[in-house]
Protein backbone atom coordinates (compact mmCIF):
# COMPACT_ATOMS: atom_id res chain seq x y z
CA UNK A 1 0.00 0.00 0.00
CA UNK A 2 2.40 2.41 -1.00
CA UNK A 3 1.74 6.27 -0.44
CA UNK A 4 3.40 9.51 -0.75
CA UNK A 5 6.91 8.13 -0.67
CA UNK A 6 6.77 4.54 -1.55
CA UNK A 7 6.57 3.33 1.65
CA UNK A 8 4.80 -0.12 2.22
CA UNK A 9 4.16 0.89 5.48
CA UNK A 10 0.16 0.71 6.91
CA UNK A 11 1.27 2.35 9.79
CA UNK A 12 2.56 5.45 7.35
CA UNK A 13 -0.08 5.43 5.28
CA UNK A 14 -2.31 5.52 8.66
CA UNK A 15 -0.25 8.52 10.13
CA UNK A 16 -0.35 10.52 6.65
CA UNK A 17 -4.36 9.73 6.18
CA UNK A 18 -4.95 10.86 9.67
CA UNK A 19 -2.03 14.24 9.80
CA UNK A 20 -3.49 15.14 6.40
CA UNK A 21 -7.64 14.76 7.35
CA UNK A 22 -7.20 16.77 10.27
CA UNK A 23 -4.82 19.21 8.26
CA UNK A 24 -7.68 20.38 6.35
CA UNK A 25 -10.28 21.24 8.99
CA UNK A 26 -8.00 24.89 10.02
CA UNK A 27 -7.39 25.02 5.99
CA UNK A 28 -11.28 25.02 5.28
CA UNK A 29 -12.20 27.02 7.95
CA UNK A 30 -9.83 29.70 6.82
CA UNK A 31 -10.81 29.29 3.20
CA UNK A 32 -14.93 29.40 4.55
CA UNK A 33 -14.26 32.80 6.60
CA UNK A 34 -12.36 34.60 4.06
CA UNK A 35 -15.11 33.81 1.37
CA UNK A 36 -17.57 35.02 3.81
CA UNK A 37 -15.99 37.98 4.50
CA UNK A 38 -15.81 38.34 0.68
CA UNK A 39 -18.80 37.22 -1.00
CA UNK A 40 -21.77 36.43 1.85
CA UNK A 41 -23.10 33.53 3.10
CA UNK A 42 -24.28 30.42 0.60
CA UNK A 43 -24.97 27.74 1.96
CA UNK A 44 -22.48 25.75 -0.08
CA UNK A 45 -19.88 26.67 2.35
CA UNK A 46 -21.15 24.88 5.13
CA UNK A 47 -19.77 21.91 3.32
CA UNK A 48 -16.52 23.02 4.02
CA UNK A 49 -17.53 23.69 7.60
CA UNK A 50 -19.20 20.37 8.23
CA UNK A 51 -16.95 17.72 5.84
CA UNK A 52 -13.23 18.80 7.38
CA UNK A 53 -14.84 17.67 10.53
CA UNK A 54 -15.76 14.50 9.45
CA UNK A 55 -12.82 13.99 7.50
CA UNK A 56 -10.78 14.48 10.28
CA UNK A 57 -12.96 12.23 12.45
CA UNK A 58 -12.68 9.30 9.87
CA UNK A 59 -8.95 9.73 9.80
CA UNK A 60 -8.05 9.81 13.80
CA UNK A 61 -10.22 6.72 14.01
CA UNK A 62 -9.54 4.91 11.43
CA UNK A 63 -5.68 5.05 12.66
CA UNK A 64 -7.12 4.01 16.01
CA UNK A 65 -8.48 1.30 15.08
CA UNK A 66 -6.06 0.87 12.41
CA UNK A 67 -8.57 0.70 9.34
CA UNK A 68 -7.21 1.56 6.24
CA UNK A 69 -10.48 2.25 4.48
CA UNK A 70 -11.79 4.44 7.05
CA UNK A 71 -8.51 6.50 7.12
CA UNK A 72 -8.70 6.95 2.91
CA UNK A 73 -12.13 8.00 3.45
CA UNK A 74 -11.81 10.50 5.54
CA UNK A 75 -8.29 11.69 3.06
CA UNK A 76 -10.92 11.61 0.49
CA UNK A 77 -13.51 13.73 2.14
CA UNK A 78 -10.26 16.05 2.90
CA UNK A 79 -9.57 16.47 -0.06
CA UNK A 80 -12.73 16.56 -1.47
CA UNK A 81 -14.12 19.46 0.92
CA UNK A 82 -12.95 22.90 -1.38
CA UNK A 83 -13.91 21.84 -4.87
CA UNK A 84 -17.14 20.57 -3.73
CA UNK A 85 -18.19 23.96 -2.33
CA UNK A 86 -16.49 25.74 -5.01
CA UNK A 87 -18.76 23.83 -7.18
CA UNK A 88 -21.99 24.28 -4.99
CA UNK A 89 -21.47 27.92 -4.52
CA UNK A 90 -20.74 28.19 -8.21
CA UNK A 91 -24.45 26.74 -8.97
CA UNK A 92 -26.07 28.68 -6.38
CA UNK A 93 -25.11 31.72 -7.97
CA UNK A 94 -26.22 31.27 -11.50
Amino acid sequence: MAFLGGSDSLELFLSRCQAMSVASVPACLGVTVFLVKEEGWHYSFLVCCLLPLIAAYLGVRGKREIRAGVAATGLVLAVAALPLAFALATLEGV
